[in-house]
């Protein structure tokens, strides 16, 4: 029974956390459009008022209406739920400040919102920028100021930590930051400037009645009492749930270093860290978008109910074990021994690296590309060691400058060979078409290199390449005791193996280039059939269908687009 009602806490725990991002995603479009509106201020009056018109279009129409309703409601209930809920009042920074900011929004949006949209509703008010901005300026311009900023820190911090764990997002950082910096500061400019001149140029009359106001302040402190009552009422239940700990019958929960706690039943794992002061590595804030708080059960992971939808899918993408959970989301009711798998000092350099998700490892399709200089013992026998290094210096520097012409990346120089991952940030079909396009520059700066280097070579150099596509894991390995900035990405799993075996098979088959037919039919592309062949993998069951080629040559003439499907 307990397990059942675990099971039914962690579904609608899942649930909620949806419906609280999707309600957060509502209101922030909202206040986003709202501020594209006030920038239309810098320009002048009738520029805002135009805007206006389109913005009640949307908001003010009935599902508009309706949407924004529920998304306020929903996300203001949840966030109360959240806190009420909580064991602990040991938060990150980040955790404090979006709580905070959240908190203090309601003092300052029930006026606003009660003086425009309450008013136009309930007296018919013209809530128009005229009319408000003759409101708002010059003695309410800092409650409009903080109000604005309140709101747009509130949803910057929570967009942030949504993107930080998905991949491609540490690309667009720079950029995203620009925006969440200067969006509200040209919306600020644009309605004060236009407030101002209004205020220069028009005696605008005060545009409420008697009657609005006597309606309006008395529900303006009705909803800001009846908001921070609530507010009151969960941190009151989070302060009694931390004096019930004192009181109720715990269970013991034994860390590495036989560290031993204990917790009355019902917080997370995560949370039972926290409230004793143990490090535990959290990025997401415990909303199971990452993996970091992943924990193995050394003891009584029979307990524990299995995960929910989640947790499983998670833990699914990282190929965990079956003892493997995630802290934020198991509620123990009974003793168990654990251990944290991922080092809360890790986490934490992590978190300040603009939530890169390849700090912990991203799964995506990619081609790989290895590249290796054949006879390099041979070409190195009789040489200086300086000659060498000169040498293999020159080829490795020709290979990367070929791969990141065409979009790639280099993972890694093993010895005289080069191993690139195409298709990171643009998709599987580019990286393919990029890989195939890379392979053909590589052996065009061979040609260039041997002509350059023909009179310091008895044989000129050549290369074998082998090119493979399909899921891989990207992630910095070594970053967790390193700068974490400063590691390389590389790539892990069968297509990086089978890859390198393909390269290996150029020796066999020889020509420079064998390529998986996985990569053609990826970039699009279609080959004349006679060229395929199947050759055995080690470690595969079924042998696999290459193309054996000696670039460089054309595209155009290597492949064709393949032919689409009719309708």
């Amino acid at each position: 029974m307990a397990a059942r009602n675990i099971r039914k806490a962690d579904s609608g725990a899942g649930l909620r956390q949806n419906l609280r991002l999707a309600s957060g995603l509502v209101l922030l479009t909202f206040a986003f459009t709202h501020f594209l509106n006030h920038m239309l201020g810098i320009w002048s009056l009738e520029a805002m008022e135009a805007g206006r018109l389109v913005f009640l279009a949307v908001w003010r129409s009935a599902p508009g209406e309706a949407v924004l309703l529920a998304s306020l409601l929903t996300h203001v209930s949840l966030t109360l739920w959240k806190t009420g809920r909580r064991r602990t009042l040991r938060l990150s920074v980040w955790q404090w400040a979006q709580l905070l900011l959240g908190l203090g929004i309601p003092f300052l949006l029930i006026p606003h919102a009660i003086g425009t949209g309450g008013l136009a509703e309930r007296f018919g008010y013209e809530d128009t920028y005229k009319n408000v901005l003759s409101i708002l300026w010059p003695g309410l311009v800092l409650n409009q100021t903080v109000l604005m900023l309140l709101v747009w820190t509130h949803g910057m911090i929570g967009l942030h930590f949504w993107l930080r764990v998905k991949p491609g997002y540490k690309r667009w950082f720079p950029m995203l930051l620009s925006v969440a910096l200067v969006v509200p500061v040209l919306a600020s400019w644009g309605w004060i400037a236009t407030a101002r001149r209004l205020k220069l140029t028009e005696n605008v009359p005060f545009p409420l009645t008697g009657e609005m106001i006597a309606w309006s302040d008395p529900l303006i402190m009705w909803l800001k009492w009846g908001f921070y009552g609530l507010v009151g009422l969960a941190l009151a239940i989070v302060a009694l749930r931390m004096m019930r700990r004192r009181f109720v019958q715990t269970i013991e929960i034994t860390y590495p270093g036989d560290r031993k706690v204990r917790s009355p039943a019902g917080p997370t794992l995560l949370e039972i860290s926290r409230m004793n002061g143990i490090p535990h590595a959290d990025v997401c804030g415990g909303r199971a978008r990452c993996s970091t708080c992943r924990t193995r059960i050394l003891d009584g992971a029979d307990t524990l109910p299995p995960p929910a939808a989640n947790e499983q899918k998670v833990l699914a993408r990282i190929g965990a074990q079956d003892d493997i959970r995630l802290a934020c989301q198991i509620r123990p009711q009974s003793a168990l021994k654990v251990q944290p798998l991922v080092p809360a000092r890790g986490a934490t350099k992590a978190s300040g690296l603009a939530g890169d998700a390849y700090q912990w490892g991203v799964e995506q399709p990619a081609a790989i590309l290895f590249v290796d200089l054949r006879n390099f013992t041979g070409l190195s026998e009789h040489r200086l060691s300086y000659d060498v290094v000169f040498l293999l210096n020159r080829y490795l520097g020709e290979t990367a400058h070929a791969i990141e012409a065409c979009g790639g990346y280099v993972d890694k120089f093993i010895g005289d060979g080069v191993m690139a991952i195409f298709g990171m940030t643009d998709g599987l079909q580019a990286g393919c078409r990029n890989a195939l396009a890379a392979t053909n520059a590589i052996a065009e700066r061979m040609e260039h290199l041997n002509a350059e280097l023909a009179g310091q070579l008895d044989a000129p150099l050549r290369v074998g390449m082998g090119l493979h596509a399909g899921p891989v894991i990207l992630g910095r390995i070594g970053a967790l005791d390193t700068n974490g900035a400063n590691a390389r990405i590389t790539a892990l799993g069968d297509v990086v193996n089978t890859a390198s075996r393909l390269e290996s098979s150029s020796k066999e088959l020889g020509h420079a280039l064998v390529v998986s037919t996985t990569v053609l039919t990826s970039a699009g592309y279609s080959c004349d059939a006679t060229r395929e062949r199947e050759i055995p993998i080690r470690g595969r069951k079924d042998p696999l269908r290459v193309y054996a080629l000696d670039p460089p040559s054309p595209l155009a003439d290597m492949f064709a687009p393949a032919a689409k499907p009719s309708s």
